[in-house]
């Protein structure tokens, strides 16, 4: 699990701090935290983003298709041997009839997406904003009567609210909605299967999709959007365990 878990963080966000990439005389690749031996072929680490759309230089995925060639996603080498390993990785799963291991990969993977590569920072955004606005709102109460220093502050508190919103989707929940939806796609190719997921199951990751993205308009109110990542995550869940 441990070793699915640092491939995918590889392939998403490129290498964590003291990671080794590199092969052995076989042939073999590995991954480890540790210097390689001095006879073993350094490697470059997938650089990040993991994953881009239409980037010059990229390869396409070998897998596409044999899968059906669902979207237009393409990967660079290295990227694209770390998604072929957790391939592997999860079809050993697969047989052994590992499901802790399979929804495992599943949460990882959704939580990198999330929350990796410094996209967390991004809740300070909001946060800010009200708290800039409603500083600003008491700022010039104190040049006012009193009889309107409390509409005045609670009117740039509403408004410090609704910017903060406006700031929460365009900051936070657009790129998370664009970053599952683009990396899940991926491991509905790379499930350890061999094949496209059943045309249900498909539709249903599709649905969610949409789903998701219109809770990440501004229009929605600000709890849907979590609301809707939870729902992804069963649904991922399930397709993990019954592609």
């Amino acid at each position: 699990m441990n070793g699915a878990v640092l491939l995918l963080t590889l392939a998403l966000l490129g290498p964590p701090s003291r990671t080794y990439y590199w092969r052995d005389a076989n042939g073999q690749t590995h991954i480890t935290n540790t210097p390689p031996p001095t006879d073993a072929e350094v490697l470059e680490p997938p650089p990040p983003p993991g994953v881009e759309r239409g980037r010059s230089g990229h390869l396409p995925n070998r897998q596409d298709e044999a899968l059906g060639g669902q979207g237009q996603v393409v990967l660079s080498p290295a990227q694209l041997q770390a998604w072929e390993a957790l391939d592997q990785h999860l079809a050993k799963a697969r047989a052994g009839n590992d499901q802790r291991t399979l929804e495992a990969v599943a949460d990882s993977l959704i939580h990198d997406c999330l929350w990796g590569n410094g996209l967390w920072a991004m809740l300070t955004v909001p946060i800010l904003s009200l708290l800039l606005m409603g500083l600003m709102g008491w700022w010039l109460a104190l040049g006012v009567s009193p009889g309107l220093r409390a509409p005045l502050v609670g009117g740039f508190i509403v408004l410090g609210l609704a910017f903060a919103h406006l700031l929460l989707n365009v900051f936070l929940y657009h790129p998370q909605s664009a970053r599952l939806q683009q990396n899940l796609e991926l491991l509905e190719r790379h499930i350890g299967t061999g094949r496209a997921l059943r045309p249900e199951r498909h539709t249903q990751m599709q649905d969610r999709y949409r789903a998701l993205h219109r809770a990440a308009e501004p229009t929605a109110v600000p709890w849907h959007f979590p609301a809707e990542v939870r729902a992804l995550r069963e649904t991922v869940k399930q397709v993990m365990v019954d592609p």
